[in-house]
């Protein structure tokens, strides 16, 4: 399927992809880390390893590279990229990956034949590598096992090398006193970090140069900012927001990705800032959200609902008791009778005062002049980014994201039930918005204290 942004943007492929793809590594700090540390472990001639890191964080691009990076003359390897499976099935699929013949149907059968693999590809000089990617997924009899398949060994070395790449939650399987004899076997474990913000910035120019760029496309200092606080600096969704923004400036015929570009794609996509910290009283009001959503939307109908009977109403009982007024520009205002009210005219063709006057075509009417806001004061977001509510509550809904030290006008203010002040703001395109004060500050640069 053709993707509709490669052309306006002159790409000549899609810049940032959701699949891990070598070719576009970008070797951070942590990632050049990680695989040091995986270098050093096939040096020493260790029996597992580990390599974790948060969900998106490269772990599966970094187990590629680190493939790529060994001589296929020397070392004998296999990838495995889903792990939920019973023994023997797991065993039919590293035989598969490393390339061997004549695989059986056994158990007993399959663990001979992988046994006898190994040990044939030892003794030719070959180091065997196997890398389970998802590890956290494998279940704790195939842990078992796989430590077992470890004691496969000549009496001064190991024959199989295991390197887990997991998500956090791996290292409480560990934990599990289930678990000890693998963990304590575990010689080499890295944790790979998010990308930091000066990172952040060479990982989105790096792949769009890759990708083709000719130098038209623009991606803002304060809409990077807004990316990596999003992100948390995880290359998935970095590239997941980075994908949407790309679509937002097609759908428009632009070219520059600024922070409204970027806040547009956080709020449609519902993605949380980083910089949420979630109390308990947070989680409790979040479970309240549903009820208190509901009860806002029957008061606003019943009062929207009210309110126009109301206004309805009173209209209907006074246009049949006064006069309306009409007034021309230039003229003097002119009442004009209701149409169910007759007043015969005197004798001698006089006019009474409250005869009706025509009022000239082609006069155009007087326009109100346009309302004003008073700015009480004005103050800088003292965080990474900010959220801008559409009500003064903390679970009003999510309408814009401000970036530190942006500067913004405060034309109104109110404190809430949790004695929390919250100022009303003007926002992008016209709109208006709600910011708590505890993300905002008086002095621009408060922040990076």
């Amino acid at each position: 399927m053709e993707i509709p942004y490669l052309e306006h943007f002159g790409f000549s492929e899609k810049p940032f992809g959701m699949s891990p793809d070598p070719s576009f590594y970008f070797e951070s700090a942590e990632h050049k880390q990680a695989i040091d540390c995986l270098t050093f472990f096939i040096a020493q001639q260790e029996g597992f390893a580990l390599i974790y890191g948060d969900v998106g964080s490269g772990k599966t691009t970094i187990s590629r590279i680190f493939l790529n990076t060994l001589d296929r003359q020397t070392y004998n390897t296999a990838l495995i990229l889903n792990p939920v499976a019973d023994e023997a099935e797991f065993m039919k699929e590293v035989l598969g990956e490393y390339g061997a013949g004549d695989i059986p149907d056994t158990k007993k059968d399959l663990y001979d034949r992988l046994r006898h693999y190994l040990l044939e590809e030892f003794q030719k000089g070959k180091v065997n590598i196997l890398l389970i990617d998802e590890a956290q997924l494998l279940s704790y009899d195939l842990l078992e096992f796989i430590r077992l398949l470890s004691n496969i060994e000549t009496d001064k070395q190991k024959i199989l090398h295991t390197v887990f790449f997991a998500q956090p939650e791996f290292l409480d399987k560990l934990k599990d006193p289930m678990m000890r004899h693998l963990s304590q076997r575990i010689t080499v474990t890295y944790c790979i970090r998010p990308l930091t913000y000066a990172e952040v910035k060479a990982y989105i120019n790096y792949r769009l140069f890759k990708a083709g760029a000719r130098g038209t496309l623009e991606f803002h200092d304060r809409a990077m900012k807004l990316i990596h606080t999003a992100s948390r600096g995880y290359p998935r969704l970095i590239n997941y927001i980075c994908d949407r923004c790309l679509l937002v400036l097609y759908a428009r015929s632009s070219f520059t990705v600024d922070s409204h570009v970027v806040s547009k794609v956080i709020i449609e996509e519902s993605i949380p800032l980083s910089t949420t910290k979630h109390t308990k009283d947070s989680r409790r009001l979040a479970l309240r959200r549903p009820i208190l959503i509901g009860g806002i939307v029957a008061v606003v109908i019943i009062g929207a609902a009210g309110y126009y009977f109301m206004i309805v109403g009173a209209h209907k009982f006074f246009s049949s008791k006064t006069t309306p007024t009409i007034q021309a520009s230039g003229a003097p205002a002119v009442r004009v009778p209701s149409p169910a009210v007759q007043t015969p005219a005197p004798p001698g063709g006089a006019t009474p005062a409250s005869a009706p006057v025509k009022v000239p075509t082609g006069v155009p009417a007087v326009k109100a002049p346009p309302k004003t806001d008073i700015v009480l004061k004005r103050v800088y977001v003292d965080k990474e980014a900010a959220n801008v509510r559409l009500l003064p509550d903390i679970n009003s809904a999510r309408i814009g994201v401000i970036v530190r030290d942006e500067a913004l006008k405060v034309i109104a203010e109110k404190t809430d039930r949790d004695k929390q002040k919250w100022y009303k703001i003007k926002l992008y395109e016209g709109r208006e918005g709600w910011i708590s004060e505890t993300v905002v500050s008086e002095k621009m640069g408060n922040g990076n204290r």
